[in-house]
Parts: C-alpha cells; structure tokens; sequence
C-alpha cells in the first residue's frame, strides 16, 4: 500500500511538472497547441509514459498560475484581442460568426490569432464579401483530416493581429463538432464575456 501510494504521489508530481513545462512553452514559447506543448514538455523531463501527461485543464491551471506571477499583463491583452474579436465579428454579422479557440478560452498571448468560424453554403460568398470590403485575404493550406474540400479557411489582418477565418457547410453546425470547434462563442457572447471582464477589473 505504502508503495502503491509513493507511485501515486510520484505520478502527480510528474503530472505538475509537465503541465508548468508545458504552460511556459505557451506562454513563453507562444504554442497554441497543447497537445504539443504537453508531449515536447514531457520529451524534456524525459517522461515516455503516455497516462503521465496531464489534462488540458490541468495545462489551463497552469498557464492561469504561471501567468498571474509572470505575465500579469495578459489579462489586457486578452481583453484587447476579444475587442479586435468583437470588432470583425460586427463585420462579419451577416455570416453568424463564431469565436473559438485560445482567445475564447482565455490562454492566448500577444502574438495570438484570433480563430472565427462562419457555416454557410456558399463558401464563395465569403470570399465576394471581404473583396467587396476590399481586405486582402489568402487561403490557409487545410489540415489533412479537413473533411470539406470546398469550403475554404481564409487568413487576413486585422489592426496587426491575425484573423483565420474557417468557412465550414450548415450541415457542420448541426453535426456533432469537430474537437477543436466543441467551445465556441457567438457575438452576443463575447461581448458578454467583455462586459464580465470589465466588471472584474473595476
């Protein structure tokens, strides 16, 4: 018993350590995947043990505490990339935009895009909008599990941040979402979230 609790107290160690490590190369290191971050982490401690790797939301506690000691100046620019968040989304009102990804929950950094998804069944719409508002975009190369060929991720800047824009078909919306769209958040809920902020601040 003795022993089987020193191994538990051990892996619970070992389980902080990968998630500070891996909170500090997000942080420091500006990696948004924490996927990476935890197994790059773990390759540094010279843990092989997969069950070892702590939770994206043990990841999450971490970043929340490296940054509260390290970088407390985060909770502004956080604030400042929603308001950018907010300020495309207005203009992209008429497509139903939707936040996601790490300005939605809260570990993006200063270098940080800003992730929208847009459902529609016209892709091109999308494209004829932003030439017609004059932005200039590019097209994202898809990653290869991208299920829908014809519906585009578009990139483009916006006040020196980066905006990737996902064109997904309606039927995407409906359906179960795919890992990385599960948290997402529409216009009325960002700014919410804004006005939330502000309160805790002042």
């Amino acid at each position: 018993m003795g022993k089987s609790f020193s191994a538990d107290r051990h892996t619970l160690t070992l389980r902080a350590e990968i998630a500070h490590h891996a909170a500090r190369l997000i942080a420091e290191d500006h990696m948004h995947d924490f996927a990476l971050a935890k197994k790059k982490a773990a390759r540094h401690l010279g843990v092989s043990d997969a069950h070892v790797l702590p939770s994206n939301q043990e990841i999450e506690d971490a970043l929340a505490s490296y940054r509260a000691i390290y970088q407390p100046e985060h909770d502004g620019c956080l604030q400042e990339l929603r308001h950018k968040a907010v300020t495309v989304m207005r203009l992209l009102r008429s497509f139903t935009p939707w936040l996601t990804g790490s300005v939605l929950s809260g570990v993006a950094g200063d270098h940080s895009d800003i992730n929208l998804l847009v459902y529609t069944d016209d892709p091109k719409s999308v494209e004829i909008f932003l030439l017609n508002e004059r932005i200039e975009y590019q097209h994202l190369e898809p990653p290869p599990t991208h299920r829908h060929a014809l519906y585009p991720t578009l990139a483009f800047w916006y006040d020196d941040t980066q905006i990737k824009l996902y064109v997904r078909p309606r039927l995407a919306e409906r359906q179960n979402p795919r890992r990385e769209e599960k948290e997402r958040a529409s216009l009325e809920d960002v700014q919410a979230l804004l006005e939330h902020d502000r309160t805790l601040i002042f």
